[in-house]
């Protein structure tokens, strides 16, 4: 049974050999010592051997003499093939086998049919061309619809986007318009169950979209409602009294307020009252009557005095630069 299996082993393993042989050539192509070579050289010497000393010993025609050169001839024969094989792999270079796993790694692109294909394909005939344009002008219309469908959900989008930005800047009005006191001339029977804002809030809305579109091409300074200079010297200072009382209870009770731009004014009453106190008082503070100097460029030491009839140089400035100093008038 050890033979047996020992002769199994070594059959599966010269399969193994051939197959890989087949597919990479042969381990000597490769660069590496073949320890078959060697056995093999091994065993025909000893055959050859064998051959000889039988030749010796030849008593003459027999049975068994007839046998045991019919199984010679058998083993010549195997031989002689295999060195035909041998001499064919060494004759061509040995190439790689390359296995293509999935379609995509092939030089023209693959079309996926569609459904209509398919369906055409499964019906065994080929498409008309009364069929095809049918096709292309199903894709032409559905490709047609798609883009009007963007373009009608990106101006939905952008006046959503409008509508919210003038939320936001009008939210301040309306929050003080949520337990509105209305009169009977501000409420009508068309305005009863109306949504939009009526009344004040109506009117400082409409009034601070006035005031942006006209700051768009504004080219002087909005000028305030006309009333006497002491009253409103009196009402500025009592707005901005009340501004500091706020901001420090609030720096008190540890709350951070929004930061204000240079020279702006924090709004307390913003959103009340019909009129905002903006166009009494102003959005600002007022710097003061300070002297702008004029600029005179970069800071460095120029020599001379530049003049329309050109540069005049004093002897005072030729001394500077000669490091002469002043001149001292003379002891009499």
């Amino acid at each position: 049974m050890s033979q047996d299996e020992d002769a199994a082993y070594l059959k599966a393993l010269e399969i193994q050999r051939r197959n890989f042989e087949a597919q990479f050539g042969s381990i000597g192509d490769l660069g590496f010592d073949d320890k078959l070579d060697k056995v093999e050289s091994e065993a025909t010497s000893s055959s050859d051997e064998s051959l000889d000393d039988k030749e010796t010993n030849f008593d003459g025609f027999s049975s068994g003499s007839e046998d045991d050169s019919s199984s010679l001839d058998s083993e010549e024969e195997k031989e002689e093939e295999e060195e035909a094989l041998a001499e064919e792999e060494a004759g061509s270079p040995p190439k790689p086998k390359v296995v293509k796993l999935n379609t995509t790694t092939s030089e023209l692109p693959h079309a996926v049919p569609s459904k209509t294909e398919r369906k055409l394909l499964k019906s065994g005939r080929a498409a008309t061309l009364s069929e095809l344009e049918t096709i292309n002008k199903r894709a032409s219309k559905q490709t047609l619809k798609q883009a009007n469908k963007l373009a009608k959900e990106e101006s939905d989008n952008l006046e959503n986007d409008l509508k919210l930005q003038r939320l936001l800047k009008e939210s301040h009005i309306l929050a003080n318009n949520v337990d509105p006191q209305f009169s009977g001339a501000d409420l009508t029977l068309k305005t009863i169950d109306f949504e939009d804002p009526t009344g004040k809030s109506r009117r400082r809305i409409l009034s601070s979209r006035m005031s942006e579109l006209a700051s768009i091409n504004k080219t002087k300074d909005r000028k305030l409602e006309s009333m006497p200079m002491n009253m409103r010297k009196g009402m500025i200072a009592k707005r901005d009294a009340r501004v500091a009382k706020y901001e420090q209870e609030a720096r008190e009770a540890g709350i951070v307020l929004s930061k204000l731009k240079k020279g702006q004014v924090r709004d307390l009453n913003a959103g009340r009252g019909s009129t905002s106190s903006s166009e009494r008082l102003g959005s600002g503070k007022s710097l003061g009557n300070k002297v702008m100097k004029r600029e005179r460029g970069l800071k460095i030491n120029g020599v001379g005095k530049s003049t329309r009839n050109g540069l005049v140089i004093s002897q005072s400035d030729i001394d500077r630069i000669n490091n002469q100093g002043k001149r001292r008038g003379k002891k009499r």
